[in-house]
């Protein structure tokens, strides 16, 4: 067996400033047992020089490319110099505004209006790309290719759209096909012709197509001739990285090897602004799901090629940390790089080697942390999620957990909450998932208790970030779980139940109390994440939609009006 691939990613935000991280630093990841790095953009910088027919570029782009070209050339000689192979993340189809306008009628399909990859034409295109792009870089060790979602805020001279695009609830053969032609594509000029590394991401937003879909997996890849360069990458998740989701049933069948997708600050989860020991449930299986593939089986599967993983990144928005609080992010990754030299050892042998030579932390300090990080889990699971929500029946068609209404910085309101209660209403849940949230409360309590007999004399920074997180967590949590009792009292009223308005009054009253509490955090804890918004996820430039502030807002001028009247 080749030596498995161990691949990072900082995926910064589109279009924000770049993340204040150590795992942008190649020596830094090689000194963690990483052998490649994975960077963004560089098919935006080729140039088509010489292409019959083409537009020039504007002197805008000219000096926009000149930018790009000195930062990326920069970024490949570091990383080569850490001795770290190099791979650059690209999404298709992504080209110059320009070249789809010299191009038009042979690129754009009359029908959809996009870019179709039935079109010789945009074959030919990228048949150039490649062409170029080894050529000026050939420190390039291969490419990690993404379909399905495209982001253009940080390559203001570009355009395009996903090479295959999904028609429906149910997949089409047309569909098939269009993988089909595009990695047999990808896989001659790639891997062949420039002998390079082809990792093909098969990730969508689907839960029933190429990513997570067996019989969608195979009737692709099995038209596809394995080769030596050429890889398949799977999240490890059967949807997005959520709790409650499956083992990726993609993952172990098929003839071609697989590298699994991790993500270390879990867009879903915080982003590393709480304790959240997220890699001791990918390494051993989360205890919510009675399946128990994991990574610890998978390793000696015959189809593991590695792992491809996101320290930094994933979502948008914050919470935002930097070099200085990234505690959080810097232990799951510890973690999972250990567990990849080490995969004989169990949880807690791994986890005191991560703390005591990566983190230098003394015996009595390496189990404290263990108790807190441990418990993280939980404390996580019950706060943000819902169990009779995601374990109801259906649940498993579900693409996102609790519909998603806790996400990177943001808290959602009625319309993404308002199903959900309504099935707890129907069903007399209500109290459950209150109960539910309120222990999510009493184990953050612990976490709090337990971080306070930490001693870190060594490294006073690290104390206060990791007990300042875990007071970022009993606060959220403290909040979310009142916020959750007033919306399901409010919903329970509007439904035609007796219950006093003092007790709903009260309970915002508490709600209200918890929040500000929050809202104080960065006044008490200078070195803390930043904070969530209180309305929902919309696109950046477009306008929020109300989220769980406004639900309770608009519970309490409700009531004031009843009160009027």
């Amino acid at each position: 067996m080749k030596e498995p691939l161990i691949i990072d990613m900082v995926h910064h935000n589109p279009g924000e400033k770049p993340f204040e991280t150590a795992y942008t630093d190649p020596f830094h990841l090689k000194s963690l047992g990483f052998n490649g790095q994975c960077l963004k953009h560089i098919n935006t910088i080729i140039r088509f020089d010489g292409l019959k027919g083409a537009i020039a570029p504007s002197e805008e782009e000219i000096e926009w490319l000149d930018k790009m070209t000195a930062q990326i050339s920069k970024e490949i000689e570091k990383a080569k110099e850490a001795g770290l192979r190099v791979y650059y993340h690209i999404d298709l189809f992504i080209l110059p505004k320009r070249i789809i306008d010299s191009f038009h009628e042979e690129l754009i399909d009359p029908k959809t209006g996009k870019i179709s990859v039935s079109s010789p034409k945009v074959l030919d295109l990228h048949q150039h790309l490649f062409e170029e792009m080894f050529e000026r870089f050939p420190g390039v060790d291969g490419l990690i290719v993404r379909v399905g979602e495209n982001y253009l805020f940080d390559t203001p001279f570009h355009a395009g759209n996903s090479a295959v695009t999904y028609e429906g609830e149910t997949y089409s053969e047309q569909e098939i096909d269009g993988f089909v032609t595009l990695i047999r594509f990808l896989r001659e000029h790639v891997c062949e012709k420039h002998n390079r590394m082809l990792i093909y991401r098969t990730w969508d937003i689907q839960n029933n197509r190429f990513h997570s879909n067996p019989e969608f997996y195979l009737k692709v890849t099995d038209r596809i001739s394995p080769h030596e360069n050429l890889i398949f990458s799977i999240k490890h998740t059967h949807i997005d990285f959520h709790r409650y989701a499956r083992w990726n049933p993609c993952l172990g069948i098929g003839k071609h090897p697989q590298i699994v997708e991790v993500q270390c600050q879990r867009e879903y989860e915080g982003k590393g602004a709480y304790p959240n020991f997220s890699s001791a449930g990918v390494i051993d299986g989360f205890p919510e799901v009675d399946q128990k593939p994991c990574l610890r089986s998978f390793v000696q599967d015959e189809h593991f090629a590695g792992v491809y993983n996101w320290s930094r990144g994933g979502g948008w928005y914050g919470p935002y940390v930097d070099k200085s609080n990234e505690f959080w992010v810097d232990l799951n990754v510890r973690y999972i790089t250990s567990f990849l030299k080490n995969s004989h050892k169990n949880e807690s042998s791994l986890f005191e080697e991560v703390t005591r030579d990566g983190l230098n932390l003394q015996i009595g300090d390496q189990h404290i942390l263990y108790r807190l990080s441990t418990l993280s889990l939980d404390a996580v699971l019950k706060g943000k999620f819902c169990a009779v929500w995601d374990t109801r029946p259906g649940s498993e068609f579900d693409k996102f957990p609790t519909n998603q209404w806790m996400r990177d910085d943001v808290l959602g309101g009625w319309d993404l909450l308002e199903p959900i209660f309504a099935y707890l209403y129907e069903h007399n849940l209500g109290e459950t998932a209150i109960q539910e949230k309120m222990r999510s409360v009493t184990t953050w309590k612990q976490i709090v208790d337990i971080s306070c007999d930490l001693d870190l004399t060594h490294d006073n920074n690290m104390k206060k970030v990791i007990q300042s997180s875990c007071q970022y967590g009993l606060r959220l949590f403290s909040y979310i779980a009142h916020a959750w009792q007033a919306l399901y009292l409010d919903y329970s009223l509007r439904q035609g139940s007796q219950i006093p308005l003092k007790q709903l009054e009260n309970c915002l009253r508490e709600t209200n109390l918890k929040w500000n509490d929050y809202c104080q955090l960065s006044a008490d804890y200078p070195c803390c994440a930043t904070l969530y918004r209180s309305h929902g996820w919309h696109w950046p430039g477009s306008t929020p939609p109300p989220g769980l502030g406004e639900a309770i807002s608009d519970i309490y001028n409700k009531i004031c009006r009843t009160m009027v009247k």
